[in-house]
């Protein structure tokens, strides 16, 4: 009632100097109400007055009606209108919060795309210069007249396996991405997996302990499949001797018996664009496999952990014990 009675405020003190001039006409002409046969001069005048009044009233709000719409009409190509004011009434507080509410939204979804942005780019920037390095010693291949073949193939699965992170990359954070949950033999893909490196293993000589697994686990298989071919092509390319693949329990360990990852490295593997202080010494690290698998694995409900040490080289744990899309920025 109250906000009611302050919007028409202008309204209601028009009223009240009209019946102000009543009375004052009335108290000045010494006029009886009860009486009808009202001075005709007396009449008049109040009448003139109370048009008088009236009129200025209605051009005041002409003009402000008029001044209304025309900052409206030169605000419509205006992005921000957070900062507009209104006439004070309570349905214009209303749109007024309504507006700054939606402008929040919108800055909040434009910073959101601006970060996407920045993220997809820093992620291409990485993805341009390391492929590069296959390019370029593809071509060196080529001018061979004998050319080595298992490197000419190792060259073209590391192109693959950049090409698989860049569009990896893309459909992650895009709003088409599906994630089809299934009970998958983890041994169809895992052996997979292992024929995708196979050239790997023969060409740096390197033994792998797999005896198989009957079990399953409920996950996503095309996504799980881009995690272990990261952790895979990892323990390739710094196991010196040995891969070890165990699994038990919908958990898979993938162990290599490399140089370990440095303590000072552990916490910042995940990061993007991070490859430690093994991977700068090899020119083939991205820092974004590792990144890349854990994006997959938060995304899908999985667990994934790295143990590590100079003596035993590193293990990578995938747990597939818990499955559920997570809500993600």
């Amino acid at each position: 009632m109250k906000h009611w009675l302050y919007d028409r405020r202008t309204l209601l003190l028009l009223l009240a100097i009209l019946f102000g001039i009543q009375l004052f006409i009335f108290f000045v002409y010494d006029l009886n109400p009860d009486v009808y046969d009202l001075n005709p001069d007396a009449l008049g005048y109040m009448l003139l007055l109370e048009f008088v009044l009236i009129n200025i009233y209605l051009v005041l709000d002409y003009w402000r009606h008029t001044l209304s719409h025309r900052f409206l009409t030169a605000q419509r190509k205006v992005p921000d209108l957070s900062w507009m004011e209104f006439d004070g009434t309570l349905k214009d507080r209303d749109y007024q919060r309504i507006i700054r509410q939606r402008e929040k939204l919108r800055h909040e979804q434009a910073e959101q795309y601006r970060r996407d942005q920045q993220h997809m780019q820093d992620i291409h920037d990485l993805w341009v210069h390391q492929n590069k390095l296959p390019i370029a010693a593809l071509k060196l291949l080529l001018e061979d007249p004998q050319p080595d073949i298992r490197e000419m193939k190792s060259q073209v699965l590391r192109l693959e396996q950049y090409t698989q992170m860049i569009l990896a990359a893309a459909r992650l954070d895009s709003p088409e991405t599906d994630y089809v949950f299934d009970w998958v033999k983890l041994d169809d893909i895992l052996r997979s997996t292992i024929r995708t490196f196979s050239p790997e293993f023969i060409r740096r000589k390197l033994r792998l302990d797999y005896s198989g697994t009957e079990e399953k686990a409920l996950t996503d298989a095309r996504w799980l499949t881009f995690v272990l071919e990261q952790i895979i092509s990892n323990a390739v390319k710094y196991a010196r001797h040995e891969i070890v693949i165990q699994v038990s329990d919908a958990q898979i360990t993938i162990r290599d018996d490399g140089p370990g990852i440095p303590g000072q490295d552990l916490e910042r593997i995940w990061t993007k664009g991070v490859t430690g202080a093994n991977g700068r010494r090899r020119t083939s690290a991205t820092g974004l496999g590792l990144y890349l698998a854990r994006t997959v694995m938060d995304r899908l409900g999985h667990d994934i952990r790295i143990s590590t040490s100079q003596e035993t080289g590193t293990a990578v744990t995938i747990d597939l014990r818990h499955a559920g899309i997570l809500e993600h920025d």
